[in-house]
């Protein structure tokens, strides 16, 4: 059985520490278009994920939800506990916290190349990604994602919820049993 939503996010609140300890540089991975721009000026003074309005997350930047694509590394591993409590509290109708909890996590993808310039396959971009993560941050994000598969399970949508089971197996439960390698 699922943690329920408030167990889950009191797991989050517990294993994320609310504030930054400065500024992500960079804060954004992509300087192509205005997009990363305007995700950099939505952001850049956000040092308290727990104040940020589920639905100002939902649509940043500039009504577009897509700052999740963006954010680097250290600042999305930063800011997800705020997806992942929106997503819990409300339904986020742009911003995906599950999609990039999974992407690179499926066999079909774990040999694709994240570009074609690139030698980093997609399974390599996502783990490294999560990488920084403490184990109980881990074990929380496992626990948030067993009852979104258990609801998608329930509410008949199949593809979001294999591409949890499938991020679940081939990465997250063995991430969650064991210390970030340093």
């Amino acid at each position: 059985m699922a943690a329920s939503a408030d167990a889950v996010i009191e797991e989050i609140r517990q294993a994320f520490p609310a504030r930054r300890p400065g500024r992500f540089l960079p804060l954004v991975d992509s300087a192509q278009g205005d997009e990363p721009l305007r995700i950099i000026a939505a952001f850049d003074d956000k040092d308290d994920w727990t104040a940020l309005a589920p639905e100002w997350l939902d649509k940043v930047p500039s009504g577009l939800g897509s700052a999740l694509s963006f954010l680097s590394d250290e600042a999305i591993c930063f800011y997800i506990p705020a997806y992942i409590i929106a997503d819990l509290t409300i339904q986020l109708q742009m911003a995906n916290p599950i999609f990039v909890l999974t992407h690179g996590f499926a066999p079909r993808t774990h040999n694709k190349r994240t570009n074609p310039q690139s030698e980093k396959t997609w399974n390599e971009y996502a783990r490294n990604r999560w990488s920084r993560l403490s184990q109980a941050q881990a074990v929380a994000i496992v626990h948030y994602l067993e009852r979104q598969a258990l609801r998608d399970m329930r509410d008949h949508v199949r593809s979001e919820a294999n591409s949890i089971v499938e991020a679940l197996g081939t990465y997250w439960y063995d991430r969650a049993a064991k210390p970030p390698e340093r």
